[in-house]
């Protein structure tokens, strides 16, 4: 995949299949549309497409009700890498960016820079200033403009699994027409259902960051030293608890037990909240080394404890459920 971006003059070689969206996450719906767009592009001789922005529109258009992300920008372009799309064309989005006429970023971004043949949306695709941009005005473009837009519709989601993620997000009303979407997935990632998120994302949650010095009582007092893994304040985090999943260094995973919260046994007026993770089979130094750590499932809540003894016999009882749980390479 080649990365453009709105603020250089660099081009794609031929006309092209083009998807819209800010595709945090990654998840079914939007690879419905990448891989519609990129089955078009085959078909048709035409480079494929997918059009991001950074950062999320809504952190410049509404900042204090931007939703907390599923994946850094960082991730989300590793992601798109794997996609399958010849380019990644990435807007950056301010408030120049945020004021562009609809049939202006039709001109400018369609047209002159991607040299678009075929537009795949969403029914719901809303764009351009004050989002008044929408399928049937990208279609009349597409008439004027000479190229074709298809609008796909939502992925809903269906099976085993609706009822159960309906209950977790509380959504009682129309659960029978629910779509595949970032805000169900942050939904019951905040509600520890990492395994349900993993059956819209395919693939489990997942965060990455360096691995920073902590207190050192993992090791020292409990025996079981834990890796502090750094996060953005912009990160969707699964709620504290305590989550079996692995740890990927250097490309190699290892199954681990992973805390989120504040430490309550020993910060019992509220700590800094921290993703902590124990790798089993591992001995190292990982400080100032970059990690992926991925949550598979939920396995308890985070509780206080009386002694450091009582914690010690329940990590036990936590790693034995990881070891137990977690098969690298399922």
């Amino acid at each position: 995949m080649q990365l453009l971006n709105s603020g250089n003059l660099d081009s794609i070689d031929r006309p092209s299949v083009v998807t819209i969206g800010t595709f945090d996450g990654l998840h079914i719906g939007h690879m419905s549309l990448i891989n519609r767009a990129r089955q078009i592009a085959t078909d048709q001789g035409l480079a494929s497409v997918a059009v991001t922005f950074n950062p999320h529109p809504a952190a410049v258009l509404r900042p204090e009700h931007a939703p907390l992300l599923i994946n850094s920008f960082e991730e989300r372009i590793e992601l798109l890498s794997k996609s399958g799309v010849d380019y990644c064309y990435v807007v950056d989005f301010d408030k120049a960016a945020a004021s562009e006429e609809a049939l202006e970023f039709v001109e400018k971004t369609l047209i002159d820079r991607l040299m678009a043949k075929v537009v795949v949306v969403g029914v719901d695709f809303r764009f351009g200033k004050d989002r008044k941009g929408s399928l049937e005005l990208l279609q009349e473009a597409g008439g004027e403009y000479g190229f074709v837009v298809e609008g796909d519709p939502l992925v809903k989601i269906e099976g085993d699994q609706l009822a159960e993620i309906c209950e977790t997000i509380q959504d009682n009303s129309g659960c029978s027409s629910l779509v595949s979407s970032s805000t169900v997935i942050r939904k019951l990632v905040s509600r520890g259902r990492v395994d349900l998120a993993k059956e819209l994302l395919k693939r489990e949650f997942f965060i990455t960051g360096l691995v920073e010095s902590g207190d050192g009582r993992g090791g020292s007092e409990l025996g079981y030293p834990t890796a502090n893994v750094s996060y953005g304040s912009d990160r969707a985090l699964p709620m504290d608890g305590i989550y079996a999943g692995s740890v990927e260094v250097d490309n190699v995973s290892y199954r681990s037990a992973i805390s989120v919260g504040t430490r309550p046994t020993y910060y019992p007026g509220g700590g800094t909240r921290l993703i902590e993770a124990f790798i089993l089979d591992f001995s190292g130094d990982l400080y100032n080394k970059g990690v992926k750590v991925n949550f598979s499932s939920f396995i308890r809540d985070q509780i206080a404890f009386e002694s450091s003894q009582e914690l010690i016999e329940q990590i036990e009882k936590d790693v034995k459920v990881v070891v137990e749980s977690i098969t690298l390479g399922s």
